[in-house]
């Protein structure tokens, strides 16, 4: 009998262990902005963007920038002053482009 109340307990004790542990790590849970900030970002400070679209599984529409430091500023995608910034960038890697190919 001590035998099958070991394994009883083995048994307990993964099952246990097991409900604690996180799901799996393909977790497909998206980062996304709840809200944007109307502030304008200064293009010192931003390294790259992305545009967070609804038809993504996101609750609204944004673009999100991310500045030298790894952070994420969500933007929203109609005002001037991102559309101007998110120009900036992108003729900033069409320069870059243009040195690596030559």
């Amino acid at each position: 009998m001590g035998l099958a109340r070991s394994v009883a307990f083995l048994a307990l004790t993964a099952l246990s262990l097991w409900s604690f542990l996180p799901a799996s790590s393909s977790n497909d849970a998206l980062d996304c902005c709840l809200r944007t900030s109307h502030v304008p970002i200064p293009r010192k400070i931003v390294l790259d963007y992305v545009v967070q679209r609804i038809p993504d599984g996101c609750p609204i529409h944004a673009v999100v920038f991310i500045t030298v430091r790894g952070k994420q500023l969500c933007a929203p995608p109609h005002a001037h002053w991102v559309r101007r910034l998110t120009d900036r960038l992108d003729s900033g890697y069409q320069s870059k482009n243009n040195l690596w190919s030559k």
